[in-house]
Parts: structure tokens; C-alpha cells; sequence
């Protein structure tokens, strides 16, 4: 890539100011791109995050459920959730719900991320990430 290239990943932040609704978009997001037969993975800060992810897929939607797995190894699955900071899928698709930004090697084609405003910590937070991502010269979009 030159440097007249734009960046091929795109950062997709999702506003949310209640749980309710994290919840569910990264449920329909996952579930978005399951449909399409695209891998996503999604990184997790620790073990109890990574259980609470599993246990989330595995009810939502209500009229199903999104076959995925936990793991930190590399797997073949169209949705991991891994808590190590690896492309442990082969993904293209990352939804990072860790503290910190994904800067890691993808090559990811689109990484999700929240703009949280649950709390002034978590949108400090997301502050942070976003001033990275600006940084490192990512394209950049809000929904």
C-alpha cells in the first residue's frame, strides 16, 4: 500500500447509551454477518466477559440461536469469541468490546466498536479507542 492509499479498515462505532442495546447489537450484528457466511470475531477483555458473550448468542435471538464458540485457539468457526487478542477465526470482521483499540494484525476489513455512554468511564473510554483509531489513520464512521 502507498501512502495515496486510504486504509482498507473501516471502524464502525455503534452509539449506545443503554446495556439493553449493546446487548442487542452485538447480537444482530453477529448474526448479520453469520447470515452472509462472514467469520466475525469478537474480543473480549476475561473470562466472565467471554461467558456472558457465549451465554448471550446462545439466546438471542429469542426464535433461535447463533452457533459460535469461545475459544482462544485458533478455530474454523464462522463466530468466535476469543479473549486473546488474535485473529483466532481468520476473521475479516472483529467487534471489540475490550477497554482498549484493536491494533493488532487483522487484516481486518471492518472492526466494530461502541461510542458507550452508559457511564462517563466507558465513554471515556470509547474516547480513547476513537483518538487511537484517528491516529493510526483508520476510516472512521458513526451509527
Amino acid at each position: 500500500m502507498n501512502s495515496l492509499e486510504a486504509p482498507l479498515t473501516r471502524i464502525v462505532f455503534f452509539q449506545v447509551r443503554e446495556i439493553s442495546i449493546k446487548l442487542k447489537r452485538i447480537a444482530e450484528t453477529a448474526q448479520s454477518h453469520f447470515e452472509k457466511k462472514e467469520h466475525i470475531l469478537i474480543l473480549v477483555e476475561d473470562a466472565r466477559s467471554q461467558q456472558f458473550v457465549d451465554e448471550l448468542l446462545w439466546k438471542l435471538p429469542a426464535t433461535s440461536f447463533l452457533p459460535h464458540v469461545a475459544s482462544d485457539d485458533p478455530v474454523k468457526d464462522l463466530i468466535a469469541i476469543s479473549k486473546v487478542k488474535k485473529n483466532v477465526n481468520g476473521s475479516r470482521i472483529a467487534f471489540n468490546l475490550c477497554p482498549t483499540p484493536l491494533l493488532i494484525e487483522g487484516p481486518f476489513r471492518i472492526i466494530y466498536e461502541f461510542e458507550d455512554l452508559t457511564s462517563p468511564n466507558k465513554k471515556n473510554l470509547s474516547s480513547l479507542r476513537f483518538d487511537a483509531y484517528k491516529q493510526a489513520g483508520y476510516l472512521i464512521e458513526a451509527r
